[in-house]
Parts: structure tokens; sequence; C-alpha cells
């Protein structure tokens, strides 16, 4: 390469997906789970999984130098403490389960070129397979109960009793505010066709007295009111401009005074539209699942929250750097 020859560091940076191929087949074959008792080799586990084990080792292999697994011996592959930890069914903060999920944002990014011209993972709840949908709900809801656990340290929750949870999904910010606040309660509003999939979420938890599930299209029906605080997780963002603001005049009619709404999810930017980097990037799987839904700027919520009669409309970085943004009805 000549002196002069631009060295393509991002181009190739962007290039290096393999290793997410290689953690998603593993998660697949639950190849972490099957380790969580120690090492073992290419061909122990291949017996159980009906692959022959040199086929499988070039997958083991490629695990461990994604820092995964650790080779032991000649032919022996154990999980790094990491993998041990986040990647073993049953553990309590294992991640493994988005796995499908991951497979259909994958996919749909995959799309991305041809999607702009309309949407060809087009995600419909109201019309997708059953198991589609409900893989796509449950790769939801590991996330929603750590946001949902991170919103509950903030200090306004102690004086809430009623929280609306709109486009809840699987019910995981509900969840995990009323396991933090004992005396709060929360209604979840989701399309007929997910509600009987929250209502498994919320039964698993033990808060069925505490959390109602409303089936209900919050666009086309009626919202009772009465409400002390309103969490809009990954809901604004599958809709266009005008149906998001026909959603917050909905949702603000059913708030109390000075109730706070809290908006959240990967489909906030700030003004340039350049961060955070991680949601301006993923803005183009929108493309591919929502004919008119994609991430929207601080302003652009700032004009919405205004027009409904909000207030004290601020923006705030969560720990994982994506944004929230807040606001008190008047």
């Amino acid at each position: 390469m000549s002196s002069d020859q631009p060295v393509p560091v991002s181009i190739q940076r962007l290039l290096d997906v393999y290793p997410s191929f290689a953690l998603l087949a593993g998660l697949r074959l639950e190849v972490f789970t099957r380790l969580k008792g120690g090492p073992l080799s290419a061909a122990q586990m291949a017996v159980a999984l009906g692959i022959e084990p040199e086929r499988l080792q070039v997958l083991l292999y490629a695990l461990a130098a994604a820092g995964l697994l650790e080779v032991r011996g000649a032919d022996l592959f154990a999980n790094t403490a990491e993998a041990g930890r986040l990647l073993v069914k049953g553990n309590p903060h294992y991640l493994g389960g988005t796995h499908a999920l991951w497979a259909q944002l994958w996919e749909a990014g995959l799309r991305t070129a041809d999607s702009l011209r309309a949407p060809l993972a087009k995600h419909d709840p109201a019309a997708m397979p059953p198991a589609e949908l409900a893989a796509f709900i449950e790769g939801l809801h590991p996330d929603a109960l750590e946001t949902g656990a991170a919103l509950a340290l903030r200090p306004e929750w102690a004086g809430c009793r009623a929280l609306l949870d709109v486009g809840g999904g699987s019910g995981g910010m509900s969840i995990a505010l009323c396991r933090a606040h004992p005396n709060l309660c929360a209604t979840v509003v989701e399309l007929p066709t997910v509600a009987p999939l929250t209502q498994r979420f919320v039964g698993e938890a033990g808060l069925v007295k505490r959390v109602e599930i409303r089936a209900a299209d919050l666009l086309s029906q009626p919202l009772e009111g009465g409400f002390d605080a309103a969490v809009l997780k990954a809901f604004l963002q599958t809709l266009s401009p005008s149906q998001a603001r026909q959603a917050l005049a909905k949702v603000a009619a059913a708030l109390c005074p000075g109730a706070r709404i809290y908006i959240l999810g990967q489909g906030i930017l700030d003004d340039s539209r350049l961060s955070p980097p991680e949601a301006a990037c993923f803005n183009i799987v929108f493309l591919s699942l929502y004919p008119e839904g994609r991430a929207y700027t601080e302003s652009e919520y700032r004009a919405w929250l205004e027009g409904v009669g909000f207030a004290e409309v601020e923006r705030h970085a969560l720990a994982d750097s994506s944004l929230m943004i807040t606001a008190r009805k008047k």
C-alpha cells in the first residue's frame, strides 16, 4: 500500500460483523449454557447437538477469538467470566433470551437499502405470526426491566400511585417500577394481540393485582384518565409525526395536573441528529420495520409536548448513554 493511499480504518471496523454472527449462533445452540458445569470438548457438545465435531469446533474457536470462550488444553472449551454471568440460561442477569430479537433487527437492517422505498421487514403486531410476535416481545423484556429499575430510582416516584404505561410490551417497565415502589399500581395499554403476552409476564412477576392490562389501540380508542405519571418506551418512535402528536394529546388528557411523562427508547436524538451515535445508526432499522416511524429529535418532542399542555421539558442521559425526555403536565 502506498503512503498516500487512505487506510480504511472505519470501513474495516464496520465490516467486522462476524463475531456478532458467532455470538448469535452460540446462543441459538445454547453453547454457553451447556458449559455452565465446566469445560467440554467439541466432540462432547456435538453429540447432544447432532453436529459434526469438526464443524462445531469452528464456531467454538470463533467464540474464543471473540473473547466469549476460553480454550483449555488441546480441545476443551470453557465460558469466560462474562459469558458465564450473562449468557448462561437461568442466571439472574441472562441476556441470551434476546437473541431472537437481535436476529429480527439484524435482518431488518440488512434490508435497509430497499426499505428506503418501503419497509420490507414491516413490524405489525396485529398481523405478525404468534411465534414471531412472542419472540419480539420476549426479546424486549430484559431491557424494559433494566430501564424500569433505573427509572425507579428518581425521587418523584415516592408520591406516585397510578402509572400509565403506553405500548408497554411485556410490561417490564411497570413490573420494575411496581417492584421498587409498593404503593404504585400500573395500567399497561397494549394492542389486543400483544396484551395476552403482557398478561403472561405480569403473572410470572406475581403482580396481577397491581398491574392492569388494557387491550386497546391508543390511536383509535378513548383513554380513561386519573394517572399520576406516564411512561412511553419505544412507542412514539413507531409512529408518524401526526400520530405521535395524537397519541401525546390522549396521554395528556389522561394525566392529572402536575403529572410527569417519561419518553424513552432508542429513537431519541439530539438536534444534530448525530448523537447518541447508537440511536442515529439504529434509526435505519425503523425504516425497515415501520412505514412512518423513525427517531425524533429533542426539539420535535419538545414542540409536541408543549403543544398538548406539558411544561418543564427536559432531556436526560441515562447510564447507557441513551436519552430520555421528561415533562410535567401544567
